[in-house]
């Protein structure tokens, strides 16, 4: 998911810049995809800034890349450049009376699907010359690529408990119990919580934020995730509905990624008697002083807080 604007002042040295992709990356084919470049054209700029410098950048290994010893401590110096540059590029722009520059987000799934495409929306109609590219993952895999500095902002479900970054709220989310409309037990009243331990679950796969969320509230009402009947684990939330609308199968899914299917009818929540599982959204980002247009990008999206939904 992107959103092409103009060309940031990190392209004077784009050589630069197509090094750091490529050791964010480790992949020649996916650093041409990012930078909308051939492959032999990453391969060019890398063999010239090699070249420059007298030394290798990566060791080959088939597609595989790995960094060398001057390659990491040219990665180093180059994430610092390649803010530098972003931040020179914001300051420069608030001078025009713009704001101009380079963000990259991951979020996770839930977020990236349901929740992130109608705030990106909303901020490109204010911020037409900010360049955003968004990676999604689980939960898990947008902590590793903030912590590999191949991300400047996160956004997740759920609170973990990394000490080496700043946990900051976005919103709040509701979980709920759900089935497709054909399921004969949809039409049921609030039910009893020891009733989950006969229905058939389809759940996300291991490392999901949802499911972290849902095993720390059945434990605290002692009920433990192992109790329940998962007959499967699929990849995305997408998959889930679909299996529901197929089956007599129930899941627990965000609010935000299931209004159109109860709007339509096609999905029913279940109530569970004196349980509902609520969380946070969370940005999630180093310590310290944050880059500029990551704080600018935080402070727009909570307040799209209104904008987030109802299901009457």
């Amino acid at each position: 998911m992107e959103f092409m604007v103009n060309k940031p002042l990190m392209d004077c040295d784009f050589r630069l810049k197509v090094f750091y992709t490529a050791a964010t990356q480790l992949n020649f084919t996916k650093t041409a995809a990012e930078l909308f470049i051939s492959q032999p054209a990453v391969s060019k700029n890398i063999q010239e800034l090699e070249q420059q410098i007298g030394q290798t950048l990566f060791e080959r290994n088939g597609s595989r890349l790995n960094l060398t010893p001057a390659g990491t401590v040219l990665f180093k110096h180059a994430h610092i450049i390649m803010e530098q540059y972003n931040k020179a590029s914001y300051d420069l722009s608030l001078l025009k009376g713009e704001t101009a520059g380079s963000l990259k987000l991951g979020a996770s799934t839930t977020i990236s699907h349901y929740v992130i495409p109608l705030i990106l929306a909303n901020f490109h109609q204010h911020y037409k010359d900010i360049h955003i590219q968004v990676a999604h993952g689980n939960t898990q895999q947008v902590e590793d690529w903030l912590t590999a500095n191949k991300i400047d902002l996160g956004i997740i479900e759920g609170l973990n408990q990394n000490r080496s970054m700043k946990y900051t709220p976005l919103f709040n989310d509701e979980i709920v119990l759900v089935t497709g409309a054909n399921n004969p037990l949809a039409c049921q009243e609030a039910i009893a919580l020891e009733k989950l331990k006969e229905f058939d679950f389809v759940m996300r796969e291991a490392g999901s934020g949802t499911n972290d969320v849902i095993a720390k509230y059945l434990k605290a009402k002692d009920l433990e995730i192992q109790d329940l009947k998962i007959s499967i684990n699929l990849a995305s939330t997408e998959s889930i509905k679909q299996y529901l609308l197929h089956s007599n199968s129930f899941a627990f899914l965000s609010i935000h990624a299931i209004i159109r299917e109860i709007r339509e009818g096609l999905l029913k929540i279940v109530d569970i008697e004196d349980f509902s599982i609520e969380r946070s959204f969370f940005f999630i980002h180093p310590h310290g002083v944050m880059a500029d247009l990551s704080s600018l990008f935080m402070r727009f999206a909570k307040q799209q807080k209104q904008t987030f939904y109802s299901v009457t």
